[in-house]
């Protein structure tokens, strides 16, 4: 489970930065073309909530 909230948080971190530059593909048909910079916004609150998850799974095996 470690492995899968630090591969989430850099997918996350990725989407965030596509978001910011307007060059996300999987989204251009669906929404307007451009900036978005609150989605950035979410995705890196949803990484940054995935390594909060990781570091609960580190602190639980070391007990």
């Amino acid at each position: 489970m470690k492995q899968i909230s630090l591969v989430l948080a850099v997918v996350f971190l990725i989407v965030a930065v596509l978001f910011w530059t307007g060059t996300f593909p999987a989204v251009a048909h669906l929404i307007t073309p451009g900036k978005h910079v609150k989605h950035g916004i979410v995705a890196v609150i949803l990484a940054l909530l995935c390594l909060v998850w990781y570091r609960f799974q580190a602190a639980a095996a070391a007990r």
